[in-house]
């Protein structure tokens, strides 16, 4: 073992004891490090190890582990934002891994990202996928939005959203989502929820009672649909915010074939997001920058518009616009989806 593998354990997994506390083993804190975890233990013989036998482990290379964390944040912060953002994609991946881990403290988090927000904005913003990955995955994206097109259960409804129920509009969501499961192979559950029930949870975590509810969500292979915005949403909403979520699950549970597009999905940026809706400073201008800027949501926001574009030219169906969200809410999305025609178009120039 290396000390890079050594890491990746560290910073991806909780140490666990079975058998009474006799033996201890490396749980994968996120369901897309299995793989790489299970690897890295079975090459160097990780399995069922003793307390006994796992001290040395640790007393060898968390040190040199500790280490190299402190000599790469010391380079990082070094540097000018305009170094960082001509840094290679492999250098930029390489200091963000260092800086954000799945087992990182609120503490740590919030001292890197004071110290390094700067930096941290001109990493992601310049961090883009290579050209091929979007020209593949809009290739997919063109096979959902034609059998979307050849399902009239869905897109005569589309036509007639304002006159379709709450309960025709989940046989949409439930027909997107077998699609999706068709064209993409993986599994895609869903729920619906009312806004009243999720302002009960949010009371019960003692969070404001204007806290903002989504439109959908996404959680392992579920996605849960805000049934008061499927009612008043635009006739696009069931199709367009399904693909959305579940690309989000692809970006969990798939394996991709270009490892650097594996990397890019693995590299715990979205703890960045973290930090900023801690700060909830809705007065600075770059406010949800962080999150706009996360590969995960260019690649679900370039992809969710490039469908519901294809979808108007396939269909003739016009988008007919419902209820407004809110300013804050509008001045996000729009920032999101901004940001994902960026990135394609860094690609593009690469």
């Amino acid at each position: 073992m290396n000390v890079d593998e050594f890491g990746y354990l560290i910073d991806n997994c909780g140490l666990k004891t079975m058998d009474g506390g006799k033996h201890v083993f490396f749980q994968p804190i996120k369901s897309r490090s299995e793989k790489t975890v299970q690897k890295i233990v079975k090459e160097n013989h990780l399995e069922n190890l003793s307390i006994e036998e796992m001290n040395p482990i640790f007393q060898k290379y968390y040190p040199l582990y500790q280490s190299k964390k402190e000599l790469m944040a010391h380079q990082f912060s070094s540097m000018s934002p305009q170094q960082t953002a001509d840094l290679p994609i492999e250098k930029k991946l390489e200091y963000m891994e260092s800086l954000f881990f799945a087992s990182q403290t609120v503490e740590n988090l919030v001292n890197v990202c004071k110290k390094n927000e700067e930096n941290i904005r001109a990493c992601l913003f310049h961090m883009d996928f290579p050209q091929s990955f979007w020209e593949a995955e809009k290739k997919l994206a063109d096979r959902y939005v034609a059998l979307i097109a050849t399902q009239p259960e869905i897109t005569d409804k589309m036509k007639d959203w304002g006159n379709t129920t709450l309960e025709e509009k989940k046989e949409v969501v439930a027909k997107a989502a077998e699609v999706f499961e068709h064209v993409y192979g993986i599994k895609v559950d869903f729920d619906f929820f009312s806004p009243e029930e999720e302002r009960a949870k949010n009371r019960a975590k003692g969070l404001p009672e204007d806290t903002h509810i989504n439109g959908g969500q996404q959680s392992g292979h579920k996605i849960s649909f805000n049934e008061e915005r499927l009612q008043e949403g635009d006739n696009f909403f069931a199709v367009s915010v399904l693909f959305h979520e579940a690309t989000h699950i692809r970006q969990e549970f798939e394996t991709f074939e270009d490892p650097l597009v594996e990397r890019i999905f693995n590299c715990r940026v979205d703890n960045a997001v973290y930090y900023e809706k801690a700060r909830d400073d809705k007065k600075d201008i770059r406010y949800q920058d962080l999150y706009a800027m996360q590969p995960v949501e260019k690649h679900a926001h370039g992809l969710q518009e490039y469908v519901e574009n294809e979808l108007i030219e396939k269909t003739g169906i016009r988008k007919m616009f419902g209820k407004e969200v809110d300013d804050e809410i509008k001045k996000i999305h729009n920032k999101t989806f901004s940001m994902a025609k960026l990135a394609q178009y860094h690609s593009l120039q690469k």
